[in-house]
């Protein structure tokens, strides 16, 4: 069955995470995504092969019940180690608090056996910083919470995924990959570990 969507644009959003999320699965990988919210990037990706999947949030706002969730309280992550193949974090970290952020990082790559794809609002002049905090906030009110949250640079991000002894593999998206109306900066971040089991990270 097709994804019902309740608009052109979130359907074009969706889509575009999927394009970067897609190459980096084989066919058969299980997905979790954290902070899936409406969960139509997992509802797209079992229509293309995935195999297990799942949605994790501080809140339950599938469009569609038929898509396995966890609800989760923000830190970690209610999955034993290594319990999917790839692991999503799709423009959630910077509604984490920072000195949060960390640990969510952290378990992301405890539960994944091969790869964490992070997509983020990457923030590199004043006008991405305004617009940012507005949607940060915009958000904030929909799930009516008062939490802090904060947006990291690229760099940022770099630096932290090193200080875990990560080297990440980084991609700068166009400004206007999604939209026209929405021309900030934006960042891919592949962070893989290996499929044995000997320790990682």
């Amino acid at each position: 069955m097709p994804v019902q969507y309740q608009s052109a644009t979130v359907r074009k959003e969706t889509l575009h995470t999927v394009s970067l999320i897609a190459p980096h699965l084989r066919r058969g990988d299980s997905v979790l995504d954290v902070g899936c919210g409406q969960a139509h990037v997992l509802d797209e990706l079992r229509g293309r092969g995935a195999g297990i999947i799942c949605g994790a949030d501080i809140v339950d706002m599938r469009a569609n019940d038929a898509i396995p969730f966890q609800k989760y309280d923000g830190g970690s992550l209610p999955f034993p180690d290594r319990a999917f193949d790839v692991v999503v974090l799709s423009f959630v970290l910077h509604h984490v608090p920072d000195e949060r952020k960390l640990r969510l990082v952290h378990e992301a790559v405890r539960v994944s056996r091969c790869k964490i794809l992070i997509i983020e609002d990457t923030p590199s002049n004043l006008f991405d910083r305004l617009f940012n905090r507005r949607h940060g906030e915009t958000y904030r009110r929909k799930i009516r919470s008062t939490a802090a949250f904060g947006f990291l640079t690229a760099g940022e991000w770099r630096w932290l995924f090193r200080g875990m002894g990560i080297e990440p593999e980084t991609r700068p998206l166009s400004r206007f990959c999604r939209s026209i109306l929405q021309p900030f900066a934006r960042t891919l971040f592949v962070l893989t570990r290996p499929r044995s089991n000997a320790p990682a990270f």
